[in-house]
């Protein structure tokens, strides 16, 4: 079968304008801050963890905010797969400063090559076998428009790279969603997937337990003695 790699070089041809759209937050665009001082804004932290979604049970082999901790156990609040996943994220926002090569960054461009690299584990190169871009010579030459182009060129994981090209330029995060929104839809699929039986029995213990423990109610159908259990494990 034939394979296909794609121009994986930036030109005028393919460089996006990205004076077409509106820059939403021009502060956190150019106002320049030693790299020390930065940290994963609010709204980076916001658009992980509601494009990742909490599932307080193990789901495609996913728990909690897209972590494995707890795959064995009772299931993941949403409170302890936040904080959780917020310790995995702080580990790898430390190994990125470590080895990022410029000294001052806006808060914009900090946010879209953290998520980058929280992402892929690189912020050097993006991409796939098909098309990948090298980005450290554009970063050390503060070539932003190009790092943005790549992003959105580059096709592999093609949302994520999309959004992290719009904040990188354009400050824009996306629409905000408070953690109880996105504890609320990870309980209406969890009462979903346990009403149409399709759940295993440890993954129906599981959602028993997470279910209880967010809401202090009940699953529709369960026995009498599993509920006794669950208000006593979690009384």
């Amino acid at each position: 079968m034939p394979s296909f790699n794609l121009q994986s070089t930036i030109d005028n041809k393919n460089l996006i304008d990205y004076g077409l759209f509106t820059v939403l937050d021009s502060t956190a665009t150019t106002t320049q801050i030693p790299l020390a001082e930065l940290e994963a804004s609010d709204k980076l932290i916001n658009l992980k963890i509601r494009t990742t979604k909490w599932v307080g049970y193990v789901k495609n082999s996913v728990i909690g905010y897209k972590g494995t901790t707890g795959l064995t156990s009772d299931g993941v609040t949403e409170a302890d797969a936040y904080t959780y996943w917020l310790e995995e994220f702080k580990d790898k926002e430390r190994a990125f400063k470590k080895q990022f090569p410029l000294t001052t960054l806006s808060q914009s461009q900090y946010d879209a090559l953290l998520g980058l690299y929280a992402d892929t584990g690189s912020f050097t190169t993006v991409g796939n076998s098909t098309r990948q871009f090298k980005l450290l010579d554009f970063i050390s030459d503060k070539k932003w428009d190009y790092v943005a182009t790549a992003l959105t060129l580059s096709g592999a994981n093609r949302l994520s790279r999309q959004a992290e090209a719009k904040i990188l330029i354009l400050a824009d995060y996306g629409t905000y969603k408070n953690r109880s929104h996105i504890k609320e839809e990870g309980i209406q699929i969890l009462v979903k997937d346990y009403t149409i039986g399709q759940l295993t029995d440890e993954q129906k213990k599981q959602a028993e337990y997470v279910y209880y423990a967010e809401t202090n109610r009940f699953l529709p159908n369960m026995i009498e003695s599993r509920k006794r259990l669950l208000a006593k494990q979690l009384s």
